[in-house]
């Protein structure tokens, strides 16, 4: 499992720290922004046939279904031939509503590499952001270390 708080979304970042764990099967990831566009097709398509992504599961906190983060997603959908599980975790904005139907064909998940997959899109109001509610390593759910403790929910 690996758990990683990135101030902006990079798909090169975490791919870089994927090879350094070649049997990972569960990926956290929070992020703030996505500024970086996280166009993989032409960058890492040699990369793809090389790294055999063993993901089972992937979390990304802060979705809000923007194109860079719909790219950075698109990459696993279509590449984690073992993805058991994708959880799309949405902060809830007035402004912001997902249209889950829209995220399912923008995120291409009819053409997905793992038929068993199974997308998840949940909306969350925390009144913790930044992990602040944190204090020991022991405080971290083993299940999702992203995950909010606090009794405030959508």
């Amino acid at each position: 499992m690996l758990a990683i708080s990135l101030g902006d979304l990079s798909l090169h970042v975490v791919i870089n720290l994927m090879r350094c764990f070649p049997c990972l099967e569960k990926l956290y990831i929070e992020s703030q922004t996505a500024k970086d566009r996280n166009f993989w097709r032409r960058k890492h398509r040699n990369l793809i046939r090389c790294l055999d992504i063993r993901l089972k599961t992937v979390v990304l906190k802060h979705y809000r279904g923007t194109k860079s983060q719909i790219s950075f997603a698109s990459f696993f959908v279509l590449n984690a031939k073992m993805l058991e599980s994708m959880i799309f975790e949405g902060e809830v904005y007035n402004d912001d509503k997902i249209s889950v139907s829209e995220q399912h064909m923008l995120l291409q998940l009819e053409k997905r590499a793992s038929l068993r997959a199974r997308f998840t899109f949940t909306g969350r109001i925390c009144r913790h952001n930044n992990l602040t509610h944190i204090d020991h390593v022991r405080d971290l759910s083993l299940t999702n270390p992203f995950e909010c403790t606090c009794s405030e929910r959508a």
